[in-house]
């Protein structure tokens, strides 16, 4: 199939032009200026001086300079919807995959919104200087104002700002987690509740006296066995706990695996893995807290040692 013979639907499949393609690189500041939108206005306008048209450069170089205005207010408006959707998401929040996925697909296009009106900003701002130095006029949007808000600050807005910043570092530092993570899997059928309270007591008490740090409990929420005996531990001590759910539907089978490797990531810095009993999820857990110079301690499940006797 020749290109010039494909459809725009052919076109876009052999490309794999989707707009759900998010990774594609926003341009650097100055292609959007120069590039861009400099070019753009040149492109246009270089033509029209000294000819009959000179008198449309005005309304045409205006024109250019509102679309990009309007485009970044309603990608604004966008963005503060996105904002208030991941804010109502985590209220909601009930733990489940659905719930996980939808916060996670929020905060992603939150990030990405959040830079395409970084760069229409740039571009609305160069326009708006190109028109006045086409035109020898200031740039006033036919519609809403200039958002130059450095410019257009008072000092009641910043005592908002401050006023909101303050509120956002109260409300980080409440649900600020202290402390250092403890990794805690193991088998789904353990009964035994008393081995994971006196271990999990005594190496909270070890850390505790080593590194003068409380620990908060990672895993994987496992609903029967060791996690949900590690859970009730938890609870009972007052220990903070982060859950890594396992995404069944994007990482099917896999999925555990996933978590260990969440759990294990470099940026959560887990101090020690503690195993009790297990499966193969466990032992690769294990494995790679290992590879990664974390220690890891395995406790016996008691009642398949008398078992086995």
């Amino acid at each position: 199939m020749a290109y010039d013979q494909a459809n725009t639907y052919e076109t876009i499949e052999l490309f794999g032009l989707t707009e759900k393609d998010a990774h594609l690189p926003i341009p650097e500041n100055h292609i959007l200026t120069d590039s861009i939108i400099r070019e753009t206005f040149e492109a246009l306008l270089g033509q029209l001086r000294n000819t009959g048209l000179e008198t449309e450069i005005e309304p045409l170089a205006h024109g250019l300079a509102t679309i990009l205005q309007r485009r970044k207010i309603v990608i604004g408006k966008e963005l503060d919807r996105t904002a208030d959707k991941i804010g109502a998401l985590a209220k909601s929040h009930d733990g489940s995959e659905i719930a996980e996925t939808a916060l996670e697909e929020s905060q992603g296009r939150f990030s990405h919104l959040r830079e395409i009106v970084g760069a229409i900003e740039v571009m609305s701002e160069a326009a708006a200087e190109c028109y006045e130095f086409e035109t020898g006029h200031a740039f006033i949007p036919a519609a809403g104002s200039r958002a130059s808000a450095k410019a257009q600050e008072t000092g009641a807005v910043f005592e908002a700002k401050q006023l909101l910043e303050q509120h956002d570092r109260e409300t980080a530092a409440k649900s600020k987690v202290e402390g250092v993570p403890l990794i805690v899997s193991g088998a789904t059928d353990w009964t035994d509740i008393d081995v994971i309270f006196s271990t999990l007591d005594k190496v909270r008490a070890r850390i505790k006296q080593t590194r003068n740090q409380e620990i908060f409990l990672c895993h994987k929420g496992g609903k029967h066995g060791a996690e949900m005996i590690a859970a009730r531990w938890a609870r009972a001590r007052g220990i903070p706990q982060a859950r890594f759910d396992p995404r069944w539907s994007a990482h099917g089978r896999a999925a555990p695996f996933k978590c260990n490797d969440e759990m294990l990531d470099d940026k959560f810095a887990a101090t020690g893995v503690v195993l009790f009993g297990g499966n193969g999820v466990a032992l690769n857990l294990g494995q790679k807290a290992e590879a990664k110079g974390i220690t890891v301690m395995r406790v016996a499940d008691p009642a398949k040692k008398t078992a086995d006797n």
